[in-house]
């Protein structure tokens, strides 16, 4: 058994941390709300030595969770990928992450919602590169279809990433529209589809026609 022979705030105070002396040395830093149980003349064995410096090291890798939390929300796979960049220990991530997914604060679902929502409320983009990204990000095939766009919120997404794109080719014949505007879209992750529809749509929008070249180009054309 060691006595606690001194508690003294680590650094400033508002570090929320206190240095915990045994037999008169330095043993261990520990984060303040888990030190309300100690008190100077107690003892400690070293078995509780080691359950309060698990507690404290967990109590660490939550904090860095919930800091990276802050600045926006995170799937599980990305701040276990963070976290272990720290060189945090691999077990006190894993149950550090487990315990705020119980209680709610980490959900896959909901980030996969807020990726797409943010996606589309800024920077629009297919249903192909959206489930590309959400994939980079640890989120499970079956999230992803759940949370990707449908038909017509695809349609809507893909005529505002193309319609500044369509009113600066004016001067071009439907072919190399088609081309340039399915181009474009391609590369923001539409699909062949989507991208026939709304090139169509845009061109009789900006030319006040239909195409005078029938719709024959194959998705080839796109890529």
């Amino acid at each position: 058994m060691k006595r606690i022979t001194s508690i003294e705030p680590q650094g400033r105070a508002e570090s929320g941390r206190l240095n915990i002396f045994l037999d008169g040395r330095f043993a261990f830093s520990l984060a303040e709300e888990l030190s309300a149980r100690l008190a100077v003349g107690s003892y400690l064995s070293d078995e509780e030595i080691s359950r309060l410096q698990r507690e404290d090291g967990l109590h660490r890798v939550r904090d860095a969770a919930l800091t990276l939390l802050d600045f926006r929300p995170r799937s599980m796979e990305e701040l276990r990928g963070r976290l272990l960049r720290r060189s945090f220990d691999p077990s006190l991530v894993e149950e550090a992450l487990t315990k705020l997914q119980e209680q709610g604060i980490v959900d896959d679902r909901q980030f996969a919602r807020f990726w797409v929502e943010n996606r589309q409320g800024y920077r629009p983009r297919g249903a192909r590169l959206l489930q590309t990204e959400l994939r980079s990000k640890g989120i499970d095939r079956e999230v992803i279809d759940t949370v990707l766009p449908g038909a017509g919120e695809e349609e809507d997404a893909a005529y505002r990433v193309a319609e500044r794109k369509a009113r600066s080719l004016k001067g071009v014949d439907w072919r190399e529209f088609r081309r340039r505007v399915g181009d474009h879209l391609a590369r923001r992750g539409f699909s062949y589809e989507t991208a026939s529809v709304v090139t169509r749509r845009l061109w009789i929008e900006t030319h006040g026609s239909d195409p005078s070249v029938p719709d024959d180009v194959g998705p080839e054309d796109l890529e």
